[in-house]
């Protein structure tokens, strides 16, 4: 039987449960040459037609960075470090996780060492049936578990006074020269870090033909992460993105380096981190056996359903940036409108979008989700919409969970549209954020967008006469105690015709 290593070829999906294989298959050659020893990966399963399981050892690139090759097989990992032949960070990247397979004692002696696990979400629900679940169950906007964090805005006393705040060790503020402790960086135990993605994890890098740090937010986690960028480019051999597509979870990776924030500021050079080898792994129940997963940092993969929804001209995009542009605001049934937006958060974490095996392996080593300004990055979404989406679908998700607290991390200068999510603050606090935005400015290293999206040549926006008199404690004041079905009909009645959604409240 095949191997439907290619998420693009649905012909070779199976459809049904949990599938075994063995490791010695015909049409693929898994051997690895691990420090001049040749070993065979093991330990692969198969979930909806998906390989979901692989050993730490399995998934290290020692073949594909000496720039040999698996017969037959054109895996994205092998043409990622075609393309990137001798220098980048992705070679540093690799270079450090090998490093860490050679001094882990997991793989001493033939140890096979623990587990990574990716996990795809299934077939989208309608939004009819994600509205009929508001609606139903009255589901409260409360289920959310919202806590917010103040990364680097300055916030000036009562702009979250209604807000429960992110534990201390998972929230600490920046100082202008240095990192301080966001979802990006980790420091949460249990906090799963949200990458912004496109379809598929990893971003737009043989595009771009980048080795490296730049790009968006989830170009940047690729380098970062380099366990969960192996896996996921070893996956496919689609073209032009031989990259694993999105809604997905990974369990079992870790951040290598220490100082990639939202920001993305500080993100390079990398200095190597403090790699967790085996005091970090948790047994949990996979599938009838128990199995041994770092618990380091939760990986979960997902975009939203708003890729190219305006002409990117810059009249547009400095509406967009400003959230007044009229095609953020479709309250009805467009590709873009704001239920799709509230479709895929809902979808992308509600524990029942995943196979009923893997489920509780999630729940073991997941106990919060940490987000930035998603929808309102590289894609341009209205970032006070993008919040009201996150918070309505986190509501809906964390149902499925029992509790699963969303933790929303605020910016001033996000490395994807830098100053815009300043504008989900109140008065003197949304202006103090865009002033810290531009005071300095992001470094050009910190961020990408195209040549219309600056104001002035410069990065972050600009406008502080538009910042509204409400922020989103007043918001989570007013509508915090009923369900998401009831703000749902708010909105559709307010936001469609306000030139900023909050000052309709």
């Amino acid at each position: 039987m095949p191997i439907p290593l290619d998420p693009w070829d649905q012909s070779m999906r199976w459809q049904h449960g949990w599938k075994f294989f063995s490791p010695r298959l015909p049409s693929v050659n898994l051997e690895f040459l691990y420090l001049g020893q040749k070993r065979t990966m093991t330990n692969w399963v198969m979930v909806d037609g998906w390989p979901i399981l692989a050993d730490r050892f399995a998934i290290s690139p020692p073949k594909p960075f000496l720039g040999s090759k698996t017969p037959g097989y054109q895996s994205g990992l092998r043409r990622l470090m075609k393309m990137c032949k001798t220098t980048g960070d992705f070679r540093k990247a690799f270079a450090s996780l090998l490093a860490a397979c050679y001094a882990d004692p997991t793989l001493a002696n033939g140890g096979q060492g623990p587990i990574l696990l990716a996990a795809k979400a299934k077939v989208a629900p309608s939004v009819e049936a994600v509205r009929e679940k508001a609606k139903g169950e009255a589901v409260p906007l409360t289920s959310a578990g919202l806590r917010v964090c103040d990364y680097d805005t300055g916030a000036v006393a009562g702009a979250y006074e209604h807000l429960e705040t992110v534990p201390t060790s998972g929230c600490q503020a920046r100082p202008q020269d240095a990192v301080g402790v966001d979802f990006m960086t980790g420091g949460l135990a249990g906090q799963a870090t949200q990458d912004i993605s496109a379809s598929w994890f990893g971003g737009y890098l043989f595009d771009a033909g980048a080795c490296g740090l730049g790009g968006g937010q989830d170009e940047r986690l690729s380098v970062y992460f380099p366990e969960v960028t192996v896996l996921a480019y070893f996956l496919s051999e689609s073209h032009p993105f031989p990259q694993v597509r999105q809604p997905l979870w990974i369990l079992g990776a870790r951040n290598f380096f220490k100082t990639l924030d939202g920001t993305a500021r500080f993100d390079s050079p990398m200095e190597l981190a403090d790699v967790p080898l085996d005091n970090d792994l948790v047994e949990v129940p996979l599938a009838g056996a128990n199995v041994k997963i770092s618990s380091s940092r939760p990986f979960v993969v997902f975009m939203s359903e708003s890729q190219g929804f305006f002409d990117e001209t810059m009249p547009n995009l400095h509406l967009a940036r400003t959230n007044r542009l009229p095609a953020q605001r479709d309250m009805g049934q467009g590709k873009a409108s704001f239920e799709k937006q509230v479709r895929a958060w809902y979808r992308s974490l509600a524990l029942t979008s995943y196979d009923e095996d893997v489920q509780p392996a999630l729940k073991a080593l997941v106990s919060s989700v940490g987000a930035g300004p998603w929808l309102a990055g590289l894609w341009w979404g209205d970032s006070q919409l993008g919040f009201l989406a996150v918070w309505l679908g986190q509501a809906l998700a964390a149902t499925t969970w029992g509790t699963l607290p969303l933790d929303y991390y605020v910016y001033s200068d996000f490395t994807e549209n830098p100053g815009n999510q300043c504008y989900i603050l109140p008065g003197a606090a949304c202006q103090e954020c865009l002033r810290r935005c531009a005071d300095p400015d992001p470094p050009a290293s910190a961020y990408w967008m195209p040549d219309n999206a600056y104001f002035n040549w410069r990065p972050c926006v600009p406008d502080a006469s538009i910042c509204g008199a409400k922020g989103i404690s007043d918001i989570v004041a007013a509508y915090g105690s009923r369900t998401v079905w009831m703000n749902s009909l708010v909105l559709v009645r307010l936001s469609a015709f306000a030139s900023r959604s909050f000052a309709s409240f």
